[in-house]
């Protein structure tokens, strides 16, 4: 089985594309300075893919007077889909030649998200506060929102327009080093934003079943005849076989909260599934493992007896209650690839 990465962001919402004022000091992404040596870390580690929010919740796709708004206050979002700004697709285009780069020396690939759920959240404003003690300048611009762009996937003409300003220039850009690739994923665990995948069962959630399923089937056949294997992040197995949404690439991602085993790999060879996201921190108990036994090791070796052919780690830079990414994980992960063997 091979070993992969969430590499979710740097800079959650503006890893690509062009920064509110003030928050970036350079015209490059922060990651620019660190993922070459990320890249050969991971590669010591025996790590062969690293996932990767392009989007994220939306925030530099769409500001000034194309950001999404309100016809009042307590209204719905609206937004029309614009053109990538071109800084995007360059520093887009930036991340595939490092990882062409790296695996030059040893393979691994990429493994691309376009969006996250919260691209379809209700909007906000993001709050930059260059000087704490300066109250004045401490007020959110209406040109930079963070989520607000449900309309892109729910209404049928902007999620066209959306499709072809976005994920086609994406595939363009990948096919000039298409080995860098390993499959290109359409949308982030798109339960929580979706009327009947949500596992509370309400029906006012900002996308109907409907139209994410257009969405995620429309992507997907765009993604394929591009030449590159489309896959989605489902937060759950249960919503990726209750939908019937299978593909080249049959992701979900794997936080049982010490409820619900590992199924056994039970998809075509040639389609296989994939573990997208599964906890480093101990504190997310998999049922089949002792208490002592909630190791990263273990949690590797009872995937692959199931069959599996990729699992993903959450996470290496996003620290959250699902991470707990540490030098004893990594020993844990070169015990499982034999990354220590080969030094």
């Amino acid at each position: 089985m091979l070993v992969g990465v969430n590499y979710p962001w740097c800079d959650y919402g503006w890893d690509f594309g062009a920064a509110p004022p003030g928050w970036r000091p350079h015209s490059t992404p922060r990651w620019a300075d660190t993922l070459d040596g990320h890249l050969r870390h991971f590669q010591s580690l025996g790590i062969s893919v690293v996932r990767w929010f392009i989007l994220g919740d939306g925030l530099t796709y769409g500001t000034g007077d194309d950001a999404p708004g309100q016809e009042r206050p307590g209204a719905d979002w609206r937004f029309t889909p614009p053109p990538l700004e071109p800084s995007t697709l360059e520093h887009f285009n930036l991340l595939l030649q490092r990882f062409e780069r790296a695996s030059a020396v040893r393979p691994i690939q990429l493994l691309p998200v376009l969006v996250d759920f919260y691209f379809c959240d209700a909007g906000t404003h993001p709050i930059k506060r260059p000087d704490p003690s300066d109250a004045a300048r401490q007020i959110a611009d209406p040109g930079w929102v963070k989520q607000g762009r449900a309309d892109a996937i729910v209404d049928a003409t902007k999620r066209q327009r959306f499709l072809t300003e976005t994920l086609d220039p994406f595939l363009q850009v990948s096919q000039r080093r298409r080995d860098t690739i390993y499959a290109w994923e359409l949308i982030n665990e798109p339960e929580w934003m979706t009327n009947g995948w949500h596992p509370d069962r309400r029906s006012d959630h900002p996308v109907d079943e409907s139209a994410m399923r257009a969405f995620i089937t429309e992507g997907t056949d765009r993604v394929r005849r591009a030449g590159f294997k489309p896959t989605v992040g489902f937060a759950r197995l249960e919503t990726l076989r209750r939908t019937g949404l299978t593909g080249e690439i049959n992701q979900f991602h794997h936080y049982p909260g010490g409820r619900e085993a590992l199924a056994a790999h039970a998809f075509d060879v040639r389609f296989p599934g994939i573990i997208g996201e599964c906890a480093t921190a101990e504190t997310d108990v998999w049922p089949e493992l002792r208490q002592s036994g909630q190791r990263v090791l273990n949690r590797l070796r009872l995937a692959e007896q199931q069959q599996y052919p990729l699992t993903l780690l959450w996470s290496f830079l996003q620290h959250d209650r699902h991470s707990a990414w540490s030098a004893d994980v990594e020993a844990q992960v070169r015990a499982f690839t034999g990354a220590e063997l080969r030094g």
